[in-house]
C-alpha cells in the first residue's frame, strides 16, 4: 500500500476512536432553570453565564454531554453534573462541588412600589424618636455656647454686633452665626472682623468638619439604614415571609419575621404573594429580580447565596474552577451584575 494511503488510513483509524460517533452515549448534565444564570427558550436551547461556563469547561475536559432540564432540587445520581445549585453546608463530602461562580446577596420580593418609597418614609419616621431629640438639644446647646463666645470676643470691634440693643439679641446673632458656619452655608450677613473673632471662627470651622461627620453617621443609625445596606432583620420584622424550603436562604436567617412559610418552589411562593397570603419572599437577589416581574426587590448586605456546580468528575471540577478563578470570568460577572 502506498505511503500516502497508509497515512490516510491511520487518520481514519484515529478519528474513529477519538471522536464520538452517532452511536456514542452522551453523558447527561442536569440544568436547573434559574434566571439569569441558566434559562431555556421555547426551542429547548439553554443560555446564560452558567451554561457558557459549563460548555467551556466541558470542552476543555473533553466531555461528551447533553443538557437536560433538572428539577428544583436535583441530585447528581447518574448525571455527570448538575448546575446551577446553591451552596449548602449540609451536602455530603462525597459530592464534588465547584467554587461559587457568583456571590449574590439576599433579596426580598414585595408588592409593587414598596422598596424605595417606603424605605424613605420609614427612614424619616425613624428620626422622630427620643434619640433624635437628644441630638437636637445637645447641638443647640453647643451652638449657643459657641455663639456666645463669638459675641463676647467680637462685640467691641464689630459694628454689626455692637449696634445690638441688648445682650440677648447679640447672643442670638452669635447663635445664628455658629449655625450657618457649622453647616457651611455662610450667608455672609455676619462675619468676624477682629483677630480674636477670626481665631474663634477658624477653630469652630475645623471642629464643625468633624462634628458634621459624626452627626451624619448618628442620624443614619437612627433611621436603621446601615452604611453597608439595609438590615434584613429590620425589613422582615412584623412581616409574613415566605421562602423556598431547602433553598439558598436558610430559615435561621429569617427568624425576625412575624410568620415564616416554606414553599417547595419559587412559583408557589409567588402565587401566595399574589394571593396576599404572605408579605415578602426571601430569595437570592439576582434570581429574585428575574422572577419578580413588576414587583419590587430589595437587596440586603451581609447575607449571601452562592450558586455553584455539583460535578461527578474531578477533571471537570478542575476545569470549572480554573475558569471561575480567571480574571476574564471575574470581569464578566462584574460587568453583568454590577448595575443590577
Amino acid at each position: 500500500m502506498p505511503r500516502f494511503l497508509r497515512f490516510l488510513a491511520g487518520l481514519a483509524f484515529l478519528a474513529a476512536f477519538s471522536l464520538p460517533g452517532p452511536s456514542a452515549t452522551a453523558q447527561e448534565v442536569g440544568v436547573v432553570e434559574i434566571a439569569p444564570y441558566a434559562t431555556q427558550d421555547g426551542d429547548g436551547n439553554w443560555s446564560g453565564p452558567a451554561v457558557d461556563l459549563f460548555r467551556e469547561a466541558a470542552d476543555a475536559a473533553g466531555l461528551y454531554y447533553r443538557l437536560v432540564a433538572a428539577g428544583s432540587q436535583p441530585e447528581i445520581g447518574s448525571m455527570q453534573a448538575v448546575f446551577p445549585v446553591y451552596a449548602e453546608p449540609q451536602v455530603s463530602d462525597t459530592v464534588r462541588r465547584s467554587l461559587p461562580f457568583h456571590v449574590d446577596p439576599i433579596g426580598l420580593i414585595g408588592a409593587p412600589g414598596t422598596s424605595s418609597a417606603s424605605g424613605f418614609v420609614e427612614g424619616l419616621a425613624g428620626l422622630f424618636n427620643l434619640g433624635f431629640l437628644k441630638v437636637v438639644g445637645m447641638l443647640s446647646v453647643l451652638l449657643l455656647v459657641v455663639g456666645t463666645i463669638f459675641w463676647l470676643v467680637e462685640k467691641s470691634g464689630n459694628g454689626d454686633l455692637a449696634a445690638r440693643e441688648s445682650s440677648i439679641k447679640g447672643i442670638g446673632d452669635g447663635f445664628w452665626w455658629a449655625g450657618v458656619t457649622a453647616t457651611t452655608i455662610g450667608y455672609g450677613d455676619l462675619v468676624p472682623k477682629t483677630l480674636g473673632g477670626r481665631a474663634v471662627a477658624m477653630i469652630w470651622m475645623l471642629f464643625s468638619m468633624a462634628l458634621t461627620a459624626i452627626l451624619t453617621a448618628y442620624l443614619v443609625s437612627l433611621t436603621g439604614q446601615k452604611g453597608s445596606g439595609p438590615s434584613l432583620e429590620d425589613a422582615i420584622a412584623d412581616q409574613r415571609v415566605g421562602f423556598v424550603a431547602d433553598g439558598a436562604v436558610p430559615e435561621s436567617d429569617l427568624k425576625a419575621a412575624r410568620t415564616l412559610t416554606s414553599f417547595d418552589s419559587l412559583d408557589r411562593a409567588m402565587t401566595a404573594l399574589e394571593a396576599d397570603e404572605i408579605d415578602r419572599i426571601a430569595y437570592p437577589y439576582q434570581a429574585a429580580r428575574s422572577a419578580a416581574g413588576e414587583k419590587s426587590v430589595q437587596r440586603f448586605a451581609g447575607t449571601v447565596a452562592m450558586p455553584l456546580f455539583h460535578v461527578g468528575s474531578e477533571r471537570l471540577r478542575i476545569e470549572i474552577d480554573r475558569i471561575i478563578l480567571s480574571p476574564e470570568w471575574q470581569r464578566r460577572m462584574e460587568d453583568q451584575f454590577s448595575s443590577r
